[in-house]
């Protein structure tokens, strides 16, 4: 699918670095097609909507050698979608205040040397994106929100914000 990207506190150094791991999240976000009713079969099992994102993305992170759920911290539990080296990826789809905690794991996760970059990834926009989802899950997590967060919150992550267009 299409996308829009936005960089924070990242130097070409640090870009130049990570190109392989930033490559492959590229990758991946290209290969998984939009759809306004997105479907993914794994092992005779069918998936819809949120869940086959979740499930697609899951099974391409995987099959590029990416770490699931990487744990950053035990008590209170802090825990990443996927994680490779030094690049820490969050997929968020849920509701806004879960980017919130996001960002909370990525300070921590630099902060104690357990990440380099952190890699965002939420829709551009959610009700075009997800448009069978109940009119009643309101507030979703987005690219606006996540970029203006990241203009005005005392956030110095370097962090790789993705946005998923709603088209292919």
């Amino acid at each position: 699918m299409k996308t829009c990207t936005a960089f924070f506190h990242c130097g070409e150094q640090l870009i130049k670095t990570l190109a392989i791991e930033l490559d492959e999240i590229k990758r991946i976000v290209e290969i998984i097609p939009w759809s306004p009713t997105f479907k993914y079969h794994d092992k005779g099992n069918s998936f819809e909507h949120q869940g086959a994102y979740n499930k697609a993305f899951y099974e391409e992170f995987i099959r590029l050698g990416w770490e699931c759920q990487p744990l950053l911290r035990i008590e209170p539990k802090l825990i990443g979608d996927f994680r490779k080296g030094l690049v820490f990826v969050e997929i968020q789809f849920g509701n806004s205040s879960a980017l919130y905690r996001d960002y909370y794991k990525f300070q921590y996760g630099l902060a104690n040397g357990l990440l380099s970059i952190a890699i965002l990834i939420s829709p551009t926009q959610p009700n075009k994106f997800f448009p069978t989802r109940p009119k009643s899950v309101q507030n979703m997590a987005e690219f606006d929100l996540a970029y203006t967060c990241f203009t005005v919150l005392p956030i110095n992550v370097p962090v790789v914000l993705i946005g998923l267009l709603p088209e292919n």
